[in-house]
This record gives structure tokens, sequence and C-alpha cells, in this order.
């Protein structure tokens, strides 16, 4: 319970089991100043009296140990029964008190750097720990979903939980390059062909699927004349693999520069 003196306005902070219902009369060892204190919170100013043995119902709010009540023996009266065993479980509370303090102390440094981290972090309470480690969670599954293409070409294996999860973690081909490249006109019966012919070839040291195989002709200005597509005679590469490829465009334009080849993704 948070007690302020009405005089100087020290705080106190006191057991509960020290105020009864009907209240308790409190010295203020600040400014001694006397005043009632009761479970609403009200406290009334008392005007200094003589004391008599039946009116033993003042204590002194110590300020230098907010955790401990002392009564106020200062006239050497003799204690209650009811005062006595207090001040006893605060003594045997302030022994216990001072004992984790020294424990503590011995305590190595890695140790009590964690306690107190723990500590700042409320993690010494359960609900604070669960919020946490919801939190940390989240974080951890943000993470692996925006990083999920760079996870996959250091560990390819991921890919396969990826896809359980039906997350696309894989550029299409990735790994996979074409080689010896080149291309062709062909009359044939008076149809002009365009033949594209070369190699896929998988130079990692895992197996690759095989994408679609995308063809498109471009104009000098790099704009986009015809596009083909062809999905390849076998599902994928081993490591150090190669396929050969081959393609035939009908009725290429004339004005066709350049041949861009790439891989996609078709259902």
């Amino acid at each position: 319970m948070r007690i302020f003196c009405p005089q100087c306005q020290t705080v106190y902070e006191v057991n509960d089991a020290l105020i009864p219902e009907s209240g308790r009369k409190l010295k203020c060892s600040n400014c001694g100043e006397i005043f009632r204190f009761d479970r609403n919170g009200n406290s009334e100013s008392i005007s200094p009296k003589p004391q008599t043995q039946t009116e033993q119902e003042e204590i002194i709010i110590n300020n230098y140990d907010t955790s401990t009540v002392m009564p106020d023996n200062k006239d050497n009266e003799q204690l209650s029964e009811e005062e006595i065993s207090i001040k006893d479980i605060f003594e045997r509370l302030n022994e216990q008190s001072e004992h984790l303090f020294q424990e503590e102390q011995k305590l190595p440094f890695k140790q009590k750097f964690l306690f107190e981290l723990k500590t700042m972090l409320g993690l010494n309470r359960k609900i604070n720990f669960k919020i946490i480690g919801i939190i940390f969670g989240i974080f951890i599954i943000l993470t692996l979903y925006n990083y999920r293409y760079e996870i996959v070409r250091a560990i390819p294996f991921t890919n396969i939980f990826y896809k359980m999860l039906a997350i696309k973690a894989q550029i299409p081909g990735e790994g996979l390059e074409f080689q010896n490249v080149n291309w062709n006109y062909i009359d044939n019966n008076e149809n002009r062909i365009l033949e594209v012919k070369g190699f896929i070839n998988n130079p990692t040291n895992h197996t690759i699927d095989i994408p679609t195989v995308h063809v498109e002709l471009l104009d000098k200005n790099s704009m986009l004349l015809q596009s083909i597509n062809q999905k390849p005679t076998i599902k994928s590469l081993k490591p150090d693999e190669r396929i050969a490829i081959g393609l035939v465009i009908k009725t290429p334009s004339p004005t066709a520069k350049y041949v861009y080849m790439t891989f996609i993704e078709t259902n």
C-alpha cells in the first residue's frame, strides 16, 4: 500500500496487513508528522497529545527502508503481540532479501547480465514471455518468406518445404544456362522458317527441373516481333548434364535481328 505524508508528502510503501479496516495512526520518520490513515487512502493529521498504554496504534514509517515498518518504541513502551509478530516477520524478510542480494552478487557476470536482461524485457512473467515468443515467431516467418529465394539458392532442398506450403521460392530454370545457341533461316517449299538450336546445361551440383523454354524474336530496336514456347522433352537435369534443344518459328518476321531465350513457368 502506498502512503503519502500529509505534511511533507514523503511516499512510503507499507504492507497492507499493517493497516486494519478501522485505520491506523502513523508517524512520518522524515518530518515527525502524526496522522491517521485508512484503507481508502484517506489521511488526516492528528494534533500531538500524550499517549496512553491503550493507544499504542502509532507506528513509525521508515523512509530509508520502505519494505520495513517499525513500531514506535521510542519511549521504551511495551510492544503488543501483534506488533512483535509483524516485526519478526519483517526482520526475517529483510534477512532473506539480504541473503538473496549477497547470493546475486556472487553470480558470474554472464548470469547477472542475463538476469538483468530478463528483468528489463519482462521475461520473468510468463505472459510477457509468451508475447515476446509470438512476436519473435512472426518475425521468423516473415524473414523466411521475404528471403525465400536466397534461402533456396543457399540450401536447395528447402524448396521442398516451400512447395508443401504452396509458396513459390525458386525462379524458373535458375542455375541452368543456354550453350552454343545459333539460329538460321531455312526456305522450305517457298515457306521460310527460323530454326533455333542449342543446349541447356546444368553446371550446378544439384538436380534442377527444366521449365518451359521461351524464345522471342526482336527487331533492331529490341521490340518484340514474335514469340514461341516449347516444353522440354525431359523433366529435369542432373548435375553437369545437358540436353539439346531445337525450336522452329514459322514465317518469321523479315525484320528480326535478335533472338532472346529464357525460361518461364507455365501450368
